[in-house]
């Protein structure tokens, strides 16, 4: 391995540290939200489930015409203005950038307001308003309260994009633990008025913006009042985010699908798999995002220079990493789904009826952890090489494939089972999760020559079977430690299993265990 291989390596290994801390504080944050709001609130009272279906709509426009799509094509256009020597030009377009935003969330959020009662409608039913009778008004009114936040979030996020081409990613990482406090502020002053939740979560995108502000100064930004469709860099950032911004419509529709998919369960079902999904959550933005996050530049770099061995070795090896981390945890969330939701959400009104339905949609929310955090590295990798076409394609395709799964589970197998409708539809979205990542890797395979596959496989034995001994343990003393309490039951089980997995992983010298440990040594020594 050359030199240069090396540290690219190290940069994108420090990157991912860093952003992995900052997202892993805001996981736990907003882990600590759930806790708040299932304290005041329980799970499926009017409040929760009105403010679950208010901030569907909201959540959808920004990550539509902002999200993950402006990163992905403002980087590389307003980092090539400073490769010429032009910086003035390059604040030029963060400030065209910030102003088009602008335009484009006042007028969604508007129509959005305008048009409410129609658009809650859709998602209500008649059973829900004769079980809940104030839900429908109350979903409206939070739901204009709450528009507010695409417009300070688009911003925002032309904030964080900035910063990271400037190489800057403490700041952006640490935004969405403000987000999160601000909404437990709101619950907290507020409750029990229902409309804490809806303020909070304004509060709180005014604080993912405020973190960045210092961090921009440090870097001299500059904003101007223009704007100018005729700018080659605007023209360049719009071109570049079109099948962007069509992929994610698509990935943000999957909670949307998931609210109408659970229809016609009881309402408090969208509730219990929107708990789960978000415990999945903690994890897979801790991974996944943040080695794709940290190894996109690099990714990107290699790309350009037509070094594909090169960047089949920084996939594979982002991959691998995901593979070695990911195992451990998936199966903590799928084995000791119980104690762990007991912990997270079972006091005030959170009842063990809403922890038994939490936890069965937890075991296949879980599963898809692997799946979801690889994609983010094998999208990436598309970007990387200006192809946004290809995962757009195999997003659109997941949709269905995940709708068609999610109603025969849910609606056919589960009820031949005796089981909780619910959990057929996070065992639908997870096997589509898991196909889309299959059919993205054929074609990234097809399209640089190789992945590896040789390592990957051998990692993928070397892990599957350090887990399947950490498997058996955490089982075995689940079924042991009986009705302990919970707190120690969970301690112990995971404690122990994570000991056995890495001590597997040792005696079956897996590469990640090695490299995971010289690094940490290698800050040791430093500090």
């Amino acid at each position: 391995m050359s030199e240069n291989e090396i540290n690219n390596r190290q940069q994108v290994m420090q990157a991912a540290t860093i952003i992995a801390v900052a997202y892993a504080l805001s996981r736990f944050m907003g882990l600590g939200r759930e806790i708040v709001l299932s304290y005041y609130f329980g799970a499926s009272t009017l409040e929760v489930i009105a403010y679950t279906y208010a901030n569907k709509i909201p959540d959808f426009i920004f990550n539509v015409t902002v999200g993950g799509a402006l990163a992905s094509a403002f980087i590389p256009t307003f980092t090539a203005y400073f490769v010429r020597d032009d910086e003035q030009g390059a604040w030029r377009l963060f400030g065209a950038i910030i102003n088009l935003v602008l335009i484009i969330t006042v007028v969604l959020s508007g129509l959005t307001a305008v048009f409410a009662p129609q658009i809650v409608a859709s998602f209500i039913t008649a059973s829900d308003l004769e079980k809940y009778p104030g839900l429908f008004t109350l979903t409206i009114t939070m739901m204009r309260i709450m528009l507010l936040t695409p417009i300070i979030f688009g911003v925002s996020g032309v904030f964080m994009a900035a910063l990271n081409a400037r190489q800057h990613f403490l700041a952006p990482a640490l935004a969405a633990s403000m987000y999160n406090l601000g909404i437990i502020l709101g619950m907290i002053v507020f409750a029990p008025n229902p409309m804490g939740l809806a303020w909070g979560t304004v509060l709180g995108a005014a604080g993912h913006l405020v973190i960045q502000l210092p961090a921009l100064r440090g870097r001299q930004a500059r904003y101007t009042a223009v704007l100018s469709l005729q700018d080659a860099g605007v023209r360049q950032v719009l071109r570049l985010m079109g099948p962007r911004v069509l992929g994610l419509s698509f990935s943000y529709l999957n909670p949307i699908v998931t609210a109408y998919l659970s229809r016609p369960l009881i309402a408090a079902s969208i509730v219990a798999l929107e708990r789960a999904f978000k415990i999945t959550l903690m994890p897979y933005s801790i991974l996944g995002q943040a080695i794709g996050v940290a190894a996109f530049p690099t990714l990107s770099t290699l790309a350009a220079a037509e070094k594909w061995g090169e960047m089949r070795r920084i996939i594979a090896a982002s991959l691998r990493s995901i593979l070695f981390l990911g195992t451990p945890i998936a199966l903590v969330l799928m084995i000791l789904r119980r104690p762990l939701v007991q912990i997270l959400f079972e006091r005030g009104e959170f009842s063990p009826q809403d922890t038994e339905a939490v936890s069965w949609a937890l075991l296949f929310y879980g599963a898809a952890l692997l799946a979801l955090a690889a994609i983010e590295v094998i999208a990436r990798s598309f970007y990387a090489m200006g192809d946004t076409k290809t995962p757009v394609i195999a997003g659109m395709l997941q949709l269905p494939f995940m709708a068609i799964l999610g109603s025969f589970f849910a609606y056919v197998i589960f009820p031949l089972w005796g089981q909780l409708p619910l959990g057929g539809i996070a065992l639908g979205y997870t096997i589509s999760n898991v196909v889309e990542v299959i059919v993205l890797l054929w074609l990234l395979r097809q399209r640089i020559g190789g992945l590896n596959g040789y390592e990957l496989l051998d990692a993928s034995w070397r892990i599957g079977t350090a887990a399947f001994f950490m498997a058996v343990v955490m089982v075995a003393l689940l079924w042991f430690l009986g009705e302990t309490a919970v707190l120690l039951q969970l301690s112990i089980t995971a404690g122990l299993g994570g000991l056995v997995y890495g001590l597997a992983c040792y005696l079956l010298k897996i590469e990640e265990l090695e490299r995971l440990m010289a690094f940490a040594l290698s800050k040791l020594r430093r500090n």
